[in-house]
């Protein structure tokens, strides 16, 4: 299986790090060709837990090549600040990080415009991570945003620096009625991050065709979750890129029949962070109580995450949208000693019993879950053999299976490598 996409199945936070890091040990290629600093993929190596929001998850992997496509948006500085964190562990990823020279930049004004526009929504507010991710993706769209080859060209860095920010200037005091910006330092700015970068620019798409041709085994990694999709997620409360298997086809220009394996992400519960509806939604002393034995806190922000049980009509239109292959079932430790669970297994709007999730926000906003009870098991964290989970843990297991229609590859019981069962065989062959 040389090309593996690594998609979650939910609201994004399943636990895609993890798996992507564990993976990547046996990979010569990690690729992320989506969203921005607004993604956090949290790993466990030893005692050390880093947080990783632009490399993709394979920079701690010394022998892996990190690619970073066009679909992605940059915030330089936060990716040198990444950088800088490695260097201090030991870890370098020069000669081995390429960013593609036509991937658009995240600049300081983005992330000022997001903040003025989710206050001036209110209580209708997106509940963005205001890293600036939004607006950049539409100045992409309007087709005046800045690219890492224009910041490189000397001939260029002035004239299409000096547009954008005039343009954010603008916005910001003449809508949001801020006081006028300094444009210096933001053009010092973009200077440095030009000297930073260029060891680092290239063609990540090539390298990526170049891998694929030789056979080499290949992670795609995604950010977000297949519900945040800005064309099928719950529109408008969103994130602006494609988080479903759909992503590297855009993002980084790979044909669609080169994706051997779509590996889907699914946690064990749900959970959303920011605002927009969420069916299976709990406020509830079992809600807390998961949100801290699975220390569901935004890696991003830190913003504690919404709880719920699991969701398998959305697991099963996630695996029909993604053409999931196959499960990665994270957190499932976490609902040990839980007398009985909850599955949703289908909605209700009315009197009327869907077949799959709505189509619009008012529809997401009047589905009412039904569930099915399962009960629940004492322990079962300390297994690493699917035969050693207790039978009810492995009950629930099979309930997803069957409803969904996709087997279960890989059960994580915790954030460390070691707690991992793969009950069909490794994903990629030593």
């Amino acid at each position: 299986m040389p090309v593996i996409a690594v998609v979650g199945a939910q609201w994004g936070d399943e636990g895609k790090g993890k798996i992507v890091d564990l993976l990547a040990a046996r990979a010569q290629v990690v690729a992320r060709s989506q969203g921005g600093a607004n993604a956090g993929h949290t790993i466990k190596r030893g005692g050390s837990r880093i947080i990783l929001h632009l490399l993709p998850s394979g920079a701690l992997s010394p022998d892996a090549q990190c690619l970073i496509g066009p679909g992605v948006v940059l915030d330089a500085g936060a990716l040198l600040q990444e950088l800088k964190e490695l260097a201090d562990l030991g870890i370098s990823l020069k000669g081995r990080l390429t960013i593609d020279l036509r991937t658009h930049l995240v600049f300081p004004t983005h992330k000022l415009l997001e903040a003025q526009q989710e206050t001036q929504l209110g209580n209708q507010k997106i509940g963005t991570t205001c890293r600036g991710i939004g607006p950049a993706y539409s100045d992409k769209a309007a087709r005046r945003g800045v690219r890492l080859g224009d910041l490189l060209d000397k001939s260029r860095r002035l004239a299409t620096c000096t547009a954008l920010f005039d343009y954010h200037a603008a916005l910001l005091e003449k809508i949001y009625h801020q006081p006028p910006l300094d444009r210096a330092p933001l053009l010092a700015e973009a200077e440095f991050w030009a000297e930073e970068l260029a060891s680092y620019a290239g063609d990540s798409v090539r390298k990526l065709r170049e891998a694929v041709d030789r056979d080499q085994v290949v992670l795609l990694e995604g950010a977000q979750g297949t519900f945040l999709d800005l064309d099928l997620g719950t529109y408008p409360f969103v994130t602006s890129s494609h988080p479903t298997s759909g992503g590297p086809v855009v993002g980084i220009g790979l044909p669609p029949g080169k994706i051997d394996f779509v590996l889907g992400v699914l946690k064990a519960y749900c959970t959303r962070v920011g605002s927009g509806p969420f069916p299976t939604e709990m406020d509830d002393e079992t809600a807390k109580l998961l949100r801290d034995r699975g220390a569901e806190y935004g890696a991003t922000t830190g913003r504690p995450r919404r709880i719920g049980w699991l969701d398998l009509v959305a697991a099963k239109e996630a695996a029909q949208w993604n053409g999931v292959n196959g499960w990665a079932l994270t957190k499932l430790d976490v609902l040990e000693k839980l007398p009985t669970l909850k599955v949703c297994s289908s909605y209700r709007i009315g009197d009327t019993i869907l077949s799959g999730v709505p189509l619009t926000i008012q529809g997401w906003a009047d589905a009412v879950p039904l569930y099915e009870e399962l009960p629940g098991w004492e322990d079962g964290h300390e297994a690493r053999d699917i035969d050693d989970l207790p039978d009810n843990a492995r009950n629930y297991l099979a309930k997803i299976e069957s409803y969904t229609g996709v087997p279960v590859h890989l059960i994580s019981l915790g954030a460390g490598q070691e707690e991992t069962i793969l009950p069909r065989g490794e994903l990629v062959q030593p």
